[in-house]
């Protein structure tokens, strides 16, 4: 009987020193182990004819208990060698803190400026209101955070509007959305005569600004990354006279350039441009009135327009606000073709006080137009059902439908899209870490792209305006309330 029990406890230690062998213990376990079987090893030949029997019977016993050392072994093991990855695994989010003013581990607060079309209505600036722009700009801001937000962080907006004519509202709404709320970027800036509040964004505030209109003396007073959806000036006209020249409609032209006060700075600079295509100027001149003061204007004109009859002028070429001249040209009755460097004055957007007869057949260069874009453009639908889906009730007609004196929610949503597109965009190729460098490496790298109006649009390390995508247009008064841009050329894509 103590044989037999002797053998078992051979076998079973026998069993035990091959699994963990097997089991690839460490040094130390195997030397101790070690010397059990080596002592009893001399008394195991004896036994040798009942072996066949012992481990049949016993070796059950031993396997069943084995897989119990490896499983606490291998536990243990898989437990050190990836403890590390829940660390490391967070260590993204870990990233989202606090990088910059208005940047935290969760959120990312912008103001979004906007005109006060209501006020601009009642002084006859405008035909119609622009529909709730609050309203549309919070839902562009909502469609961003049910999509995920900015690589993880929430956008919240701060709203708030300005008359543009003049700088006092636009430098006080600069402050407020800049200072009291410390924002880490402003979409859309400001327009017409309160352009120059845009450096209080960009350079005493040193907050970043998506919208705006650039010009390289405000650049340089940037002390924060500026794009804008626009183009330079020097690049739309330039576009405007190589398209012109391309459909012949260029050479021999008699052509007076006239600058209103806000593009006066550029006079020269657009005068250049037709000379390196060829037409020297009969005229350059830069009005002095401001564009509320519609009886300056018109006094100033007055006398303007003999000039311009006397110089032998077949062509007009307005920069800047193109109202006065389109409506001065017919109210001194000059027998001139029209040319506009901005567009953003024509179509739906002409000025109260234009006749839209009057301004038949005014050519100029842009992108896509209203039509375009509500008809055709992929970028711009994700803005209208990002919209219409939150807000059922809110109808966003077709621009050509609209009859006069209706809201021009179109409007308001295809500007606003853009900017919302564009900052999405560069805040999503910043990073985690959110700052002014990460922004402006962004510009920097992020070469081509499409965004709402714009087919072809690009950023880069000297492009700060996004526009690539030129047509020539031609206002149509017959078309909508008071007229719209109608194609009449090929879009081209200006991307360098």
């Amino acid at each position: 009987m103590f044989t037999k029990k002797m053998r078992w406890l051979i076998a079973m230690l026998v069993a035990l020193v091959m699994v963990a062998a097997a089991c690839g213990g460490n040094d130390d376990e195997g030397d101790a182990d070690a010397p059990a079987p080596a002592t009893e090893a001399p008394a195991a030949p004896e036994p040798e004819p009942e072996e066949p029997e012992a481990p049949e019977e016993t070796a059950p016993e031993p396997d069943e208990p084995a897989p119990e050392p490896e499983a606490p072994a291998e536990t243990a093991e898989e437990e050190v060698e990836f403890q590390p990855a829940p660390t490391e695994e967070p260590e993204p989010q870990n990233e989202l803190t606090a990088t910059r003013r208005g940047v935290t581990a969760d959120t990312i607060t912008i103001g979004v400026t906007h005109l006060d079309i209501e006020q601009l209505v009642e002084l006859g600036f405008s035909p119609a209101t622009w529909g709730d722009q609050a309203l549309v700009i919070r839902a562009l801001a909502d469609d961003i955070n049910e999509r995920g937000g900015i690589n993880g962080r929430q956008v919240e907006v701060i709203v708030d509007k300005y008359n543009p004519i003049g700088t006092t509202e636009a430098e006080a709404a600069c402050l407020r959305v800049t200072e009291d709320n410390e924002v880490f970027a402003v979409l859309f800036g400001f327009l017409g005569p309160a352009e120059v509040a845009n450096t209080c964004i960009v350079g005493t505030q040193e907050t970043i600004l998506v919208g705006g209109t650039i010009t390289s003396e405000r650049l340089a007073e940037a002390r924060a990354p500026w794009v804008n959806e626009r183009v330079t000036r020097e690049v739309s006209t330039g576009a405007l006279f190589t398209l012109l020249e391309a459909e012949g409609m260029l050479q021999g032209r008699s052509i007076a350039v006239v600058a209103d006060l806000s593009a006066a700075p550029q006079l020269e600079e657009v005068a250049g441009l037709l000379r390196e295509h060829g037409v020297e100027p009969v005229l350059e001149i830069a009005t002095s009135s401001q564009v509320a003061d519609l009886i300056a204007q018109n006094q100033e004109w007055s006398a303007l327009s003999e000039r311009i009859r006397a110089a032998g002028t077949d062509t007009l070429l307005l920069v800047g606000n193109v109202s006065a001249g389109i409506s001065n040209a017919a109210l001194n009755g000059l027998e001139v073709d029209i040319w506009a460097t901005d567009a953003s004055g024509l179509g739906s957007n002409i000025g109260a006080n234009v006749e839209p007869e009057d301004a038949r057949g005014v050519i100029t260069v842009g992108a896509m137009t209203n039509s375009q874009i509500y008809e055709t453009d992929p970028r711009f639908k994700e803005c209208l059902d990002a919209v219409t889906s939150r807000h059922p009730d809110v109808e966003i007609k077709h621009p050509d439908t609209l009859e006069e004196g209706e809201p021009l929610w179109f409007t308001s949503l295809a500007g606003h899209c853009r900017f919302f597109q564009i900052f999405e965009l560069l805040a999503t190729a910043a990073g985690p870490v959110l700052t002014h460098e990460t922004f402006a490496e962004a510009i920097a790298n992020i070469g081509e792209f499409s965004i709402a109006g714009q087919p072809y649009a690009s950023l880069g390390p000297d492009k700060l305006s996004s526009n690539d995508s030129f047509q020539l247009l031609e206002q149509d008064p017959d078309r909508g309330a008071r007229g719209q841009l109608v194609p009449i050329g090929p879009m081209r894509d200006a991307t360098p």
